[in-house]
C-alpha cells in the first residue's frame, strides 16, 4: 500500500473532505464537532501503536478501487490505513459474530488523533459476510467509500454504495450484509461513545467496544 509523506498529510484537510460528504446530513451536533476540528486540529496521540488488519488484502483492494464518488478521500484513507490499530472483530462474543470485519480508529481515545466527544475510523468488511443486527448507546454515522451491501436499520432495508451515508440513532438495530466484494467505509460515533454495545436479541450481554 502506498504511503504519503507525513509532511504532506493534514488531518484537518481530511476532516474537511469528510464534511463535504456530510453536507446533506441534517445533524447540527455532528457538524459542530467537525467544524470544531477544523478550527483546532485534534492532537496526535502518543505513543502511537499500530497493527495491520486481518483483512489486509481486502483493505488494499478496496482503497485502490475507490470510485469517483469518494476519490477525494482516497489519499487520506491510504495514508491513515497504515497508521491505526486495527481490531479484528468478534466483539468478545464469537458465538454471535462471524469473523468478517476489521475496524481501526483514526480520531478518538484509541485513535491516531485524540478527541473526547467523537470516535472516527476506518471499517472493512469481507465479501459475503453477514454482520448480524447489533446496537449501541452511541449515535453512529457511516460514509461508504467503496463496495456494496444490504444495509438494514431496524425494519428498513437500504442499498449501500460509494457515497452513501447511513445514520444509526442511539440503540437502533443495524445489520450489514456484503455482496461478492469487500466494503470499505468511514464510521463515526458521537454522543454516548463509552456506552453499551450489544447484539439484538442478546441485550443482556455487554460486548467489547474497542
Amino acid at each position: 500500500m502506498m504511503n504519503l509523506l507525513a509532511d504532506d498529510f493534514s488531518i484537518q484537510a481530511f476532516v474537511a473532505q469528510i464534511l463535504l460528504h456530510l453536507e446533506k446530513v441534517d445533524h447540527p451536533d455532528l457538524h459542530k464537532i467537525f467544524h470544531g476540528m477544523l478550527e483546532k486540529s485534534p492532537p496526535l496521540n502518543h505513543p502511537l501503536e499500530t497493527k495491520p488488519p486481518f483483512f489486509q488484502q481486502e483493505l488494499e483492494d478496496s482503497i485502490q478501487g475507490i470510485p469517483a464518488q469518494t476519490v477525494s478521500l482516497k489519499p487520506g484513507v491510504e495514508y491513515l490505513a497504515n497508521r491505526v490499530y486495527w481490531n479484528d472483530a468478534s466483539r468478545g462474543v464469537p458465538e454471535f459474530t462471524v469473523r468478517g470485519y476489521s475496524f481501526g480508529e483514526i480520531i478518538g481515545k484509541f485513535g491516531a488523533y485524540l478527541h473526547d466527544s467523537m470516535r472516527l475510523g476506518l471499517y472493512v468488511q469481507a465479501p459475503s459476510v453477514d454482520y448480524p443486527a447489533h446496537a449501541h448507546d452511541a449515535e453512529e454515522f457511516y460514509l461508504i467509500l467503496n463496495g456494496h451491501a444490504e444495509w438494514q436499520i431496524d425494519d428498513e432495508s437500504h442499498h449501500a454504495e460509494a457515497g452513501s451515508v447511513f445514520h444509526h440513532p442511539p440503540t437502533a438495530g443495524h445489520r450489514m450484509i456484503t455482496s461478492d466484494q469487500p466494503l470499505l467505509a468511514l464510521w463515526m460515533w458521537t454522543g454516548a461513545i463509552e456506552g453499551r454495545y450489544w447484539f439484538v436479541g442478546h441485550e443482556e450481554i455487554d460486548c467489547q467496544l474497542k
